[in-house]
């Protein structure tokens, strides 16, 4: 009995633990602490640009700990806004940038500049 009990147990327990495990991939930045869906100010970030797809007008970018929206420090791709210069951005410049979120509730760079 005592087998079938602790068996059961731990088939009830998978669930959950691949929920965990596959959280993060599944993750919604926008629902982080902190994130709200009405008209926000701008928050201020800074961090390295690891990589830029001007054609998709996107740059991938490890920032720093974002206190103001609760994000953690992280790699992710950011949309950029039309008054970007991407010419102005490679890879491994240093940068501050400001977030602003749009209707959808993703945040885009609207101004970035190196540091």
């Amino acid at each position: 009995m005592k087998t079938i009990l602790f068996a059961a147990a731990v088939l009830g327990g998978l669930p959950a633990a691949a929920m965990a495990e596959s959280s993060h991939i599944m993750f919604d930045h926008s629902t982080m602490a902190g994130a709200k869906h009405e008209e926000e100010a701008a928050v201020s970030g800074t961090g390295t640009v690891n990589s830029v797809d001007a054609d998709a007008k996107t740059v991938n970018v490890t920032h720093e700990p974002i206190a103001a929206i609760g994000w953690p420090a992280m790699t992710m791709d950011f949309a950029v806004a039309e008054g970007v210069d991407l010419a102005t951005l490679e890879a491994g410049a240093s940068v501050s940038f400001t977030l602003t979120r749009g209707a959808d509730g993703i945040y885009i760079i609207e101004t970035e500049q190196a540091r």
